[in-house]
């Protein structure tokens, strides 16, 4: 790159811009002076402008091309050797003209950006004694002005960079550790996300485990058991004993087998949809205890899996129950609402309310409960009341979860 300061444009400071800009205005007045003063004591100005334009242009191309000969290349001698050109066209234009000598301050600023410390030492004492050679060279009244006056201003020029230098660091520095600090939050969200899908993964597991003991202990032994008395009836064994054994452990295996089913689907769901579901569940509340309740679908329908399905409609049999047993509501409005997202399930009544966090452990099984039941699949609960002012419900489950 050929102006580091071009190189952390994105973590500068306001001071730092200002220092830069600074430094690029401070080189473009003192050429336009230089070339003023050679219009009027040189006889034939005509060098000292065309030497002036290509020293510009080189200085400009080089702020212009700075960031992508970084991007393409990624060598550090670029910007010394722009540097050492950008010397040599003011030492050229320091002989045609004595006012391009001061050229040199910007200079000194570009030296301890561009080269080490030791060598922008170097290189500053140089130009120094070039400025006060050429400065004797083209003739002076103060002979004292000509040394000090150089001297005086490669040392303020060299402290400005340096203090440049430090800021520019502490702003690299901050830079670094705010990236540093995104990528651990990124990293964490990633990892804590990971633990959702191995949490959700190992209910899962667990779930199947379960149901594989279940049809183990229940199903696999009966049927067993019934291969075994036909085989005793093949042998030559009372058939009407071993059919009615028969028949006892079929009807035995059938009952384990409606109860295996129902642990995975409730009954209400077992020849219905969850609409049709939601519209029992509000109908008997209606006819056990008066309360209104409207049921209102919103979206299109998408095909959930079932133990979303269940999920929904535990979720809303618990907040039905907790309405039917606290809220002494008159009417309550179940939406199960289908989105791109997410599917949502709201429950709201106009019953007596209460206060969320006056709500304690024992008292709040039931919301804690169904709050487990929707992060097991990625989803959330929301609660909102107030005490007189009914309570509204929010389930809602991801369509992405479903979809996957």
């Amino acid at each position: 790159m050929l102006l580091p300061e071009y190189r952390h444009a994105r973590g500068t400071t306001p001071v730092l811009r200002i220092m830069q800009f600074g430094a690029h205005g401070l080189f473009l007045v003192l050429l336009a002076v230089g070339t003023a003063r050679a219009a009027v004591d040189e006889p034939n100005p005509l060098p000292a402008f065309v030497l002036a334009a290509a020293v510009l242009a080189w200085y400009l191309l080089g702020v212009w091309f700075a960031r992508r000969a970084a991007e393409t290349t990624g060598r550090d001698w670029y910007g010394p050797l722009w540097l050492g050109v950008l010397v040599l066209g003011w030492l050229g234009l320091s002989v045609l003209g004595a006012g391009f000598v001061w050229v040199a301050f910007p200079l000194f600023f570009l030296c301890f950006h561009l080269l080490s410390t030791r060598v922008a030492l170097a290189a500053t004492v140089a130009i120094t004694a070039v400025v006060i050679a050429a400065t004797l060279w083209h003739g002076t009244s103060n002979t004292v002005a000509s040394f000090l006056g150089p001297i005086f201003g490669a040392t303020a020029a060299a402290g400005m960079a340096l203090i440049y230098q430090q800021l520019l660091r502490d702003t690299q520095q901050r830079q670094r550790l705010l990236d540093e600090l995104t990528r651990s939050h990124d990293e964490l969200l990633s990892a804590q996300g990971e633990l959702n899908a191995l949490q959700r993964e190992a209910g899962a597991v667990a779930e199947r485990a379960r149901l594989a003991r279940d049809i183990h202990d229940t199903l696999a032994q009966g049927f067993s058991s019934i291969v075994l008395l036909a085989r005793a009836g093949e042998r030559g064994d009372d058939p009407k004993a071993v059919l009615a054994q028969i028949a006892e452990t079929a009807q035995d295996n059938l009952g384990e087998a409606r109860r295996v089913v129902g642990a995975l689907t409730p009954s209400a769901l077992e020849d219905a949809s969850l609409e049709s579901a939601l519209g029992r569940q509000l109908m008997q509340l209606g006819t056990h205890t008066g309360i209104v309740g409207l049921l209102h679908v919103e979206g299109d329908p998408l095909p959930l899996p079932m133990d979303f399905d269940v999920a929904l409609l535990r979720v809303a049999q618990s907040a039905l129950a907790n309405v039917r047993l606290h809220s002494r509501a008159e009417n309550v409005r179940v939406t199960l609402g289908y989105d791109q997202d997410e599917v949502r399930l709201d429950v709201v009544d106009d019953g007596v309310g209460f206060d969320p966090a006056s709500v304690v452990d024992p008292a709040s099984f039931g919301l804690r409960a169904m709050r487990d039941r929707l992060e097991t699949l990625g989803g959330s609960l929301v609660v909102e009341s107030a005490p007189g002012d009914g309570t509204a419900l929010a389930a809602t489950l991801p369509v992405s979860g479903a979809q996957s």
